[in-house]
């Protein structure tokens, strides 16, 4: 979410930030980008990544970054790890329909390319020209459609958004756009909930019209940052549903206090100095809601009590760590000048969510420390109990992005998503239901825990 996304990197050196958009795309690369279908009806899709690369995704969930070597076939790595994997992959020349794999259980063989159905278009938002694409499954009937609502990325969607090719090859239309400020559309990056909310509204009703008689129900697809953006974008269309993964159902301030006590909990530290650490992130939220008008003087106070701890020194959070390093002088300078895209810091989600009147999906992963999942987890069950239309998926070992990990020296390496994950994306997009199982998936609560 805001870790790595709003404050990249604050220091002594100030803000550097990087996004994998802006970098050249080699077009021998590009060519091969698509979603492809196995013999025995498995999908694989290849996007691209920086320079000459490629990353595949296999819709059981397994993944890995692939280059071509000096035989003309395609290999690499797991996941978003340094560790081989024996999947090789023969693309041909530009221009050609198949890929042949070999040594990936259950996708090995020809595979054809999906002949999706694609629909360039602008539409307007807010005095801004926005740059959309919708992508249809082969055919002439009705289909449910996703509208990707983003996460806190610089990137282009249009460049870079899987979804737009891994849905549709399972029968779900995607309308995917550059949000404000990105890729091909005009405007400055913004992260004004209300904003982008009404960006999306306004692709979900060019979707629509694009798709014709071919849309069914058409509603929202919003990851990380984008579960603030899409039931807000709800409530401002005729959205049919609505769905989010590994989102959060607090504010972001909240979301800062979630992460420091997430952080501090792993690292040993116990109840007493948890409810601390709550006091300094309590201050550091008032600053940055308040935009540095209140907390000012509990801020230098709470520093002087505690500020030689080890606890204490050890914050870091989506932004209160460099707050506390560099003093609310310092960091408001370079925030308001570097940084602020209008953030909506006091969004309240559950207000918002109480307006929402369509079915809703929301996925979490039981082992976020982007966005920690207990307090959205309890808020979620508190409206399934009084029988609100939402059904709440649990990944239990997952990180952000529903992605499995290996813990190393270095911190957490990311190595496949979950297995079912994308099936589940896919049923519930279709028809509204969890038809299950799905890997290690947990709904909660279950039935039986249901008054």
């Amino acid at each position: 979410m805001f870790r790595s996304g709003v404050l990249v990197a604050l220091g002594a050196a100030g803000l550097l930030a990087a996004c994998s958009g802006s970098d050249v795309l080699d077009p021998a690369a590009l060519c091969h980008v698509g979603v492809y279908r196995t013999a025995s009806n498995s999908i694989i899709d290849l996007a691209p990544v920086a320079g000459a690369d490629l990353r595949w995704r296999a819709f059981d969930g397994q993944v890995g970054r692939i280059s071509v070597g000096e035989d003309g076939l395609w290999s690499g790595t797991t996941g978003w790890t340094d560790q081989p994997n024996p999947a090789r992959f023969d693309l041909g020349e530009c221009g050609t329909t198949r890929v042949t794999i070999d040594g990936l259980d259950g996708y090995n063989g020809v595979a054809e390319r999906v002949p999706l159905e694609t629909a360039e278009t602008n539409f307007e938002s807010d005095g801004l020209t926005l740059a959309g694409r919708l992508v249809m499954p082969p055919g002439m009937g009705p289909v449910p459609i996703a509208v990707w609502v983003h996460g806190s990325e610089h990137d282009s969607a249009l460049d870079w958004a899987y979804a737009q090719r891994m849905l549709p090859a399972r029968g779900v239309g995607v309308f995917v756009y550059d949000k404000r400020g990105t890729g091909a559309s005009e405007g400055e990056y913004s992260q004004d909930f209300e904003a982008l909310a009404g960006d999306a509204a306004q692709a979900l009703r060019r979707a629509r019209e694009l798709a014709g008689p071919r849309a069914g129900r058409v509603g929202f697809f919003g990851g990380s940052q984008g579960g603030w953006v899409a039931p807000l974008a709800a409530t401002m269309s005729d959205a049919d549903f609505v769905m989010v993964s590994f989102g959060m159902m607090v504010s972001p301030t909240e979301e800062d206090a979630s992460e420091v006590q997430a952080d501090l909990r792993a690292a040993g530290y116990d109840d007493e100095v948890l409810e601390q650490a709550r006091q300094v992130t309590d201050v550091t939220g008032q600053l940055m809601a308040t935009e540095f008008a209140e907390g000012q003087e509990e801020f230098v106070r709470l520093k002087r009590l505690w500020g030689n701890e080890d606890w204490f020194r050890e914050i870091e959070g989506s932004y209160s760590g460099h707050m506390l390093r560099n003093g609310i002088t310092g960091f408001k300078f370079v925030y308001l000048n570097f940084i602020d895209a209008g953030t909506s810091w006091g969004h309240d989600s559950v207000a918002v969510m109480n307006q929402v009147d369509v079915p809703v999906l929301w996925v979490l992963a039981g082992q976020d420390r982007s966005a920690p999942p207990d307090a959205t987890r309890d808020i979620l069950q508190g409206m399934i109990a009084q029988g609100r239309d939402v059904d709440l998926v649990e990944f239990p070992q997952t990180d952000h992005g529903i992605l499995e990990f290996v813990e190393t020296e270095s911190g957490r390496q990311s190595t496949r998503y979950a297995d079912g994950y994308f099936q589940l994306l896919g049923d519930w997009a279709r028809d509204g239901r969890i038809e299950g199982p799905y890997g290690q998936a947990v709904l909660t609560p279950s039935p039986e825990e249901l008054p």
